[in-house]
């Protein structure tokens, strides 16, 4: 059974906004159902957000650094405990969990807008580069907010990011999402993109010209609105990506190879000198020793990641280990060539953890491992 103070600990990762979307669920479900931790929300809120000098303090100290090792151990996978059933036992010792509250200082729920100059970029968080230099966190939870120039009201809601700005404000900023998150946004013109981990995306607030463009590095999905006297075109690092109205997944993570994968609509695919035009169910994939070719592919392979999922067939655990390594913002090293080169047929969800894909390396494949220097070590 859980003391009390694991019920604080994620009540605290719900005020700084640290929950995932299943997370968050599950938490909510808890405040609403038990009148004991529904009061301790209310406290906690109360204890940190009303009081000026604990406010101040919460403000000042990044959330991603206080609650990293929180998370590590309330959220640590365990086999044979699921985090429902232990946050329901938990729930029955919580009496007076309420003013039970831990000298600690915390960002603020609402987001914070650092000064590049004064502050480094928060350490993996999702945030936004505008063009004037601001950057502004959006690993806060729920927040609305203007720019510094009052110019763009942005809204920060459920893991996805909107804006209202003018037309004519067609200056490139840069959504970051670092390894171990993943982030939505929707463009001025209706167009929705889903970021990957370890993904960046430069777009501006709004599209101006003739055409639309964006920038895209890491792997994205991208549900473009349809404006046929707008052309909508997306830059990779070694493509160009020219689409009306389209939905398409763009994976640039190995630096020798892009994959466009199109679900449908129609899109021109440009490298160098090459143009290919693609049909929906077909992927363009170039290298630079090879060229452009197409392909058909499996959407259960190339889109599950939107589900937060990866299916591997025959997969070498070297192809493998980066995503992993993006997914859990972890990182991992093989002792032995040959463990490597093993292959592995398998589906990885990723609420579920490393620790559950590391034990079933165990059954699977009886490839054991060990943590030394912040590392996975796979023997």
């Amino acid at each position: 059974m859980k003391s009390r103070s694991d019920i604080h600990e994620l009540l605290m990762l719900k005020l700084t906004g640290g929950l995932n979307e299943d997370q968050q669920a599950e938490v909510d479900a808890l405040i609403e159902g038990d009148p004991e931790v529904n009061m301790a929300w209310k406290h906690l809120q109360e204890y940190y957000l009303l009081h000026e000098k604990r406010r101040a303090d919460f403000d000042s100290i990044s959330a991603a650094d206080i609650m990293a090792g929180v998370k590590d151990r309330v959220f640590s996978p365990r086999p044979t405990f699921h985090t429902s059933k232990w946050i329901a036992a938990a729930a029955a010792t919580v009496i007076g969990i309420g003013i039970f509250v831990y000298g600690i200082t915390k960002t603020n729920h609402s987001s914070k807008v650092l000064s590049a100059v004064h502050k480094n970029i928060p350490a993996k968080s999702v945030y936004l580069e505008l063009q004037n230099g601001q950057i502004i966190d959006l690993s806060g939870g729920e927040q609305s907010l203007k720019t510094e120039d009052g110019q763009v009201i942005l809204n920060n809601s459920r893991n996805r990011l909107t804006f209202i700005a003018d037309r004519e404000n067609s200056g490139l900023n840069k959504l970051i999402v670092p390894q171990g998150k993943d982030y939505s946004i929707r463009l001025s013109d209706g167009t929705e993109i889903r970021m990957n981990a370890g993904s960046t995306l430069q777009f501006p607030f709004g599209f101006a010209g003739s055409t639309r463009e964006i920038s895209v590095t890491g792997e994205a999905y991208v549900k473009v609105a349809t404006a046929a006297d707008q052309p909508f075109t997306v830059h990779t690092p070694a493509t160009t990506i020219q689409v009306l109205g389209t939905e398409f997944n763009v994976n640039t993570y190995n630096p020798d190879k892009t994959a466009i994968s199109l679900v449908q609509g129609a899109v021109k695919v440009r490298a160098g000198k090459q143009d290919v035009v693609l049909k929906p169910g077909f992927q363009a994939e170039y290298t630079t020793q090879k060229g452009i070719n197409t392909y058909p592919f499996d959407k259960n392979d190339v889109l599950s990641w939107l589900e937060g999922k990866y299916e591997f067939r025959e997969t070498p655990l070297r192809e493998i280990i980066p995503i992993l390594e993006r997914w859990y913002d972890v990182k991992i090293m093989t002792d032995h060539p040959a463990v490597a080169d093993k292959t592995f047929t398998m589906l990885i969800k990723k609420p579920e953890g490393i620790e559950a894909f590391l034990e079933m390396l165990k059954v699977i494949r009886g490839a054991d491992y060990y943590y030394k220097n912040d590392t996975i070590h796979i023997k």
